[in-house]
């Protein structure tokens, strides 16, 4: 059995800077919770460089300034196909609140990010987004898109748990990620319950393929 996990995540907070990274990290994430293209790439600036491993920058967040909207989603693309992501090697879209209908832009922005040699993360919060309406439909549309590298499903709420949440969202079954076309690498509070993770999800069918710690290190 693997002791170790193929992925070792890191959601490093833009506002509680001066918290460095696990060792043995691989992908690490500046996660400012704007779903604001412009407004993320500002708060994340000062973090940049101190990301290791795998960079990503997060758009998206669990709150009203995370929401997605057609229109932000369609500034992100523009923002990828400019530029704007330079230094990063992918974007990590944090999808929990915002519009219903929004899987054709989100494809497209995907498929944008691909094709400008970025990495695409997509996290939900637990199975699915808790504020989109149409959950289950967006859901479809992620576990089939080739474009996803890596999809990272919130085994948390609060984030101070002391053990996994594995509660679903609208609907959505955790045995539906069992056909994901992108690696299933949850974001749990720490690096310790991961083992409790893959046992559980195994026991769906599922097989995980690491994870992403929220705890900041001190």
């Amino acid at each position: 059995m693997k002791t170790e996990a193929e992925n070792r995540g890191y959601w490093y907070w833009t506002w509680d800077e001066g918290t460095p990274p696990p060792s043995k990290t691989t992908i690490s994430i500046a996660f400012s919770g704007y779903s604001d293209v412009l407004e993320a790439i500002e708060q994340s600036k000062h973090v940049k460089d101190q990301l290791v491993g795998t960079k990503y920058i997060a758009i998206g967040g669990g709150n009203a300034n995370g929401a997605f909207t057609k229109s932000k989603v369609e500034a992100l693309t523009r923002e990828i196909n400019t530029g704007a992501f330079t230094g990063y090697d992918g974007i990590a879209y944090d999808i929990e609140e915002g519009d219903p209908n929004l899987e054709e832009v989100f494809a497209e922005s995907f498929q944008a990010a691909r094709t400008n040699g970025l990495q695409v993360l997509v996290t939900v919060s637990h199975s699915a987004p808790y504020g989109i309406s149409d959950a289950a439909k967006l859901m479809t549309s992620f576990f089939t898109n080739e474009n996803i590298n890596i999809l990272s499903p919130q085994l948390y709420t609060s984030g101070n748990e002391n053990e996994n949440n594995y509660q679903t969202s609208h609907g959505v079954c955790w045995s539906e990620y069992k056909d994901c076309k992108a690696a299933v690498v949850p974001s749990i509070v720490e690096a310790s319950l991961y083992e409790s993770a893959k046992q559980y999800f195994l026991n769906d069918g599922v097989t995980l393929e690491g994870y992403i710690q929220w705890t900041q290190t001190s």
